[in-house]
């Protein structure tokens, strides 16, 4: 460490002289003020939107309209989620009983079970962030890719691939279903049973949905066929592409660690230095709902996503050097995904599937920010 440090005399862990997680916390806090007709507001708008987008998939004349339509519709199921992301951490407004139903009705066109959402994000995800058990995007060790089947292999090869289709793919097949629809015996019994009614209020839905978008052809010139595939595979696919790239990138990154078991959330764990700032041009972080100021979000869930940037200021100021944040650009994230591959977690840095370190030390107690952050020779592969 080529800076000044200090001790965590609860674990003897020298870390860098920046604030503790509990200042830095305490310091977010001011940020946590819900206000209910600005969360109603972003809420009205981007549901309208959405619907807006689905009446124009069903009776726009022109194919060009109806795929752009499908995309954007999306592009706004994303943006719902994220709004029903603060609603379920009851930030969005400063009513629980509206908070808990916009973020059922904003979850809805995404099929995404409310009560499965509120285990796996807020029980696993917050409380666990970074461990390879309970999050998405997790990585392999060597020995654990090693082990896997041939099958297995390429897989795993696909979804860490430089591939944008590889996010969507990833995500419907091995989070949706079994994380995000249906209830799983691993699952507590409270959840299971809480869960399965809102699967079946989807599973309706979705009936509904569908059923609408079939019977096109009686009250519109477009064809069912075009009615779904514009109507729900486009913007399905979209959302889930777009779902599974924000979370790859909000804690995949070379400075970022990961762990086996739970680590010390005030020392090397500690949620500022395991969730990632993803920068991108101002006219589009109006658009994303301050969804990639994450570490902002993690330090203090309670934020809404409508104080998040300043929010994130203000963390940038306190952390210096030590905030984690990088700037977009499709070179930046075909950079991560080709490094990113596996995990050490013995000495804390990235791999590539051959098991060559492909960055520095990710763990901040013994991060050197004078090297770089990739290894010198990942360059060559």
């Amino acid at each position: 460490m080529k800076e000044l440090i200090s001790t965590n005399w609860d674990t003897g862990v020298q870390m860098p002289a920046i604030p503790s997680a509990s200042q830095v916390r305490s310091e977010l806090s001011v940020f946590a003020k819900p206000e209910t007709k600005r969360g109603l507001i972003i809420f009205i708008a981007n549901m309208s939107l959405y619907i807006v987008s689905i009446a124009v998939v069903l009776f726009a004349p022109w194919i060009w309209a109806k795929l752009a339509a499908g995309i954007f519709a999306g592009v706004k199921i994303s943006n719902l989620v994220t709004i029903g992301h603060d609603a379920a951490h009851n930030c969005l407004t400063s009513s629980r009983t509206l908070n808990k139903f916009i973020a059922i009705v904003s979850f809805t066109p995404a099929l995404f079970n409310y009560r499965l959402w509120l285990y796996d994000h807020h029980n696993l995800h917050h409380q666990k962030t970074n461990q390879v058990k309970h999050n998405a995007h997790a990585p392999l060790s060597k020995k654990e890719f090693d082990a896997l089947t041939q099958w297995e292999k390429s897989k795993q090869r696909f979804y860490r691939s430089s591939s944008l289709w590889a996010f969507g793919v990833y995500y419907i097949v091995e989070r949706w279903l079994s994380v995000h629809l249906f209830p799983q015996p691993d699952m507590p019994d409270s959840v299971r049973k809480g869960g399965w009614p809102h699967t079946f209020y989807l599973l309706a839905y979705l009936t509904g949905f569908l059923a609408l978008l079939i019977a096109a052809p009686q009250f519109s010139e477009t064809s069912s066929l075009v009615a779904i595939l514009f109507g729900f595979v486009v913007p399905f696919y979209v959302f889930q592409s777009l779902f599974s790239f924000t979370i790859y990138v909000q804690h995949t990154n070379p400075r970022v660690a990961w762990f086996k078991d739970k680590p010390d959330r005030n020392g090397n764990g500690r949620q500022d230095q395991v969730s990632v700032q993803l920068v991108f041009p101002k006219w589009f972080s109006h658009l994303d709902l301050a969804i990639y100021e994450h570490g902002a979000h993690h330090v203090q869930p309670a934020i809404p996503l409508y104080r998040l940037r300043e929010a994130q200021e203000k963390l940038n100021s306190l952390l210096g050097r030590y905030a984690v944040t990088d700037k977009f650009s499709f070179s930046w994230l075909k950079q991560v995904q080709d490094r990113c591959k596996l995990y050490d977690f013995e000495n804390h840095q990235w791999l590539d599937f051959e098991g060559r370190p492909t960055s520095r030390i990710t763990l901040t107690s013994e991060m050197d920010l004078a090297r770089p952050v990739w290894a010198v020779h990942a360059g060559k592969h």
